[in-house]
């Protein structure tokens, strides 16, 4: 089977109208029978914090909240991990992120998982 790994670097609240694509990328891939899993690396963790309003900005000219992005990835099956580093920075722990993303890994699991033959990484 087919891995595909989506690095969220620069992806953030900051700038939703960039973040929408790396999901759109990581649902299509989950249709298509990939692995698809999602490292959320820095300011990334921030769209997925429940008590987060800023996750719920529409985008335009699309008209759809970045949330129902992240919920569709989520929906077609797609893992999600925070960085340690990038939860640690924000006080955050896993009960802090919306239900569909799983366990803080850290940079070594991240470089292992990256670096496994038959594996693609997409960096967004």
């Amino acid at each position: 089977m087919k891995r595909l790994i989506i690095q969220l670097w620069q992806s953030s609240l900051d700038n939703p109208q960039l973040a929408a694509t790396p999901f759109f990328f990581a649902s299509a891939a989950a249709a298509m029978d990939m692995e698809v899993k999602v490292h959320m690396l820095g300011a990334s963790v921030e769209m997925f914090v429940k008590n987060n309003e800023r996750r719920h900005q529409t985008i335009p000219p699309m008209n759809r909240r970045l949330s129902d992005f992240i919920d569709d990835a989520i929906r077609t099956g797609v893992k999600f991990y925070p960085c340690s580093t990038a939860m640690r920075d924000r006080s955050l722990q896993l009960t802090d992120l919306i239900d569909g993303v799983n366990e803080i890994i850290g940079m070594v699991s991240m470089l292992d998982e990256a670096t496994q033959d038959n594996t693609t990484v997409l960096t967004f």
